[in-house]
């Protein structure tokens, strides 16, 4: 107690300093504070809104996927089709082309018949032709003989 009467007024007033100047700080702060509060609140409306507006945006996005994913699964199907009928008609292909070379085969073995058996008739046409000539050359050796038998019988 060595500060006594005084020290307990200066205390005092000190004290009584101290509660109005929080006082009057506070005022200004919990006006701020308010505003920043309502600013907050504002904030945190309008990251709702866009929150709301993302998801549908995200909705609309995994609709168009789907839709996407449906075309790719359309189209898939499609183009296996259209691979199965190809190699459907490069089977066909395949069978016609085989045909052919069997037919072809077949024919170049006519061919080959075709010529042996032009050959053996150029070959009989020529003993023909030989026959025949040597067949004229006796008849008209023997016409000059009929004719020199007449002409000395007469």
């Amino acid at each position: 107690m060595q500060y006594g009467r005084r020290g307990l007024w200066g205390l005092w007033l000190g004290l009584l300093w101290f509660a109005s100047g929080t006082a009057l700080a506070a005022e200004p702060k919990a006006a701020e504070v308010s505003k920043r509060l309502a600013a907050l609140a504002e904030a945190q409306h309008s990251l709702a809104a866009e929150v709301g507006s993302l998801r549908e945006q995200l909705r609309q996005m995994d609709t168009h996927v789907g839709e996407l994913r449906e075309e790719i699964r359309q189209t898939r199907e499609a183009a296996q089709s259209e691979r199965e009928q190809l190699n459907e008609q490069l089977k066909g292909m395949r069978e016609e082309v085989r045909g052919l070379y069997v037919e072809s085969s077949g024919l170049k073995g006519d061919i080959a018949q075709l010529s042996k058996d032009i050959q053996s008739v150029s070959g009989s046409f020529e003993n023909f032709r030989f026959s025949s000539g040597a067949l004229i050359a006796v008849l008209i050796v023997l016409q000059v003989v009929v004719v020199a038998l007449t002409l000395r019988r007469g």
